[in-house]
């Protein structure tokens, strides 16, 4: 369904590492925009993919889906932002910084386009107007922290 969010437990080298950074299993995220079509921040940039890609080589994911479904507006506002959100890949500095030297109140990342996956997430739901994290910065925010949102639910 539009606008739910798919995590994807770690697999390979570089999610053993991303996973050792953040003490959790869940190491990517994406916004799903519909007819399987997962959008998705990683080192390179932003990106699209089959929700079935991500399922390559027994990677495992999970849904998560808003307890109150997205409204008409808020799905096409959200393709919107995520479509013409300016984003640039991050470099293993970039990601290291943001995990250990978080500033919640540190707008310089959205401001330059440079977000992490998780941070992409959070922004483009705020930008409709849901915080999915609440009292969590979108630079702060990691993948396993939208399995404790009150506002999803798994599917």
């Amino acid at each position: 369904m539009i606008g739910d969010i798919i995590l994807q437990k770690r697999s390979g080298f570089v999610g053993w590492l991303v996973s050792l950074a953040t003490w959790s299993e869940w190491v990517h995220v994406g916004i799903d925009l519909g007819s399987d079509i997962v959008v998705h921040v990683s080192w390179g940039g932003k990106h699209y993919a089959k929700i079935s890609e991500w399922m390559k080589d027994g990677t495992h994911i999970i849904r998560l889906t808003p307890y109150i479904p997205l409204l008409d507006g808020q799905q096409t506002a959200l393709i919107q932002c995520a479509d013409h959100l300016h984003v640039k890949g991050y470099s293993v500095f970039h990601a290291v910084w943001s995990w250990l030297y978080k500033n919640p109140d540190d707008e310089h990342d959205t401001k330059c386009g440079r977000f992490h996956c998780s941070q992409f997430v959070s922004y483009a739901y705020r930008q409709i107007g849901l915080d999915l994290v609440p009292n969590r910065a979108d630079v702060s925010t990691q993948p396993q922290d939208f399995l404790l949102s009150p506002y999803l639910r798994m599917v």
